[in-house]
């Protein structure tokens, strides 16, 4: 072989070998990872500036009344808290409605993040493959919070022994 011709070889496997992207961390060589699936208008704009705002079709799962709901759901918790920490364990009911207090307050917050950060305009289906995994999770955790109360000793009874062991 020329001393050239291997001179040539050598440098194109030295300039692959240093590009700059293999340097850079992987979320920032996907383009898809920042922007989203689907491309969006410019600002998120449809139409030009002075077309009005579509107003979305009402629902009772949005708003001020989820937002309500929302809050009697936490108000709901602070007597079933409270009583574990003043007089010992439960009782069996109470000891259910405060698991499934906690899980319907972590199932909403969850939602709401998956809602917000994987938005449907942008994401497409996977909107709707992460609803469908919080859902499959949440009833998950129904079963075994069913579990716990009807096999073991309860919710408050357990996190009392985890907390004085």
């Amino acid at each position: 072989m020329f001393r050239s011709t291997l001179l040539k070889q050598q440098s194109t496997l030295l300039t692959a070998a240093m590009r700059p992207s293999l340097f850079r961390p992987a979320a920032a060589r996907s383009v898809m990872a920042v922007r989203g699936f689907i491309p969006q208008p410019p600002g998120g704009i449809v139409g030009t500036v002075n077309d009005p705002v579509a107003i979305p079709p009402s629902s009772k799962t949005h708003g001020s009344l989820h937002w309500t709901a929302e809050r009697l759901l936490i108000i709901g918790f602070v007597p079933l808290i409270v009583a574990p920490l003043a007089g010992g364990a439960l009782n069996p009911v109470l000891d259910g409605t405060l698991g499934t207090l906690l899980l319907l307050h972590s199932h909403l917050g969850f939602e709401s993040c998956i809602i917000d950060y994987i938005p449907k305009r942008v994401y497409g289906p996977f909107h709707n493959l992460a609803l469908y995994a919080l859902y499959a999770g949440t009833a998950t955790a129904l079963f075994g919070l069913y579990q716990i109360e009807t096999k073991d000793i309860g919710i408050a009874a357990t996190v009392g022994k985890i907390w004085h062991a």
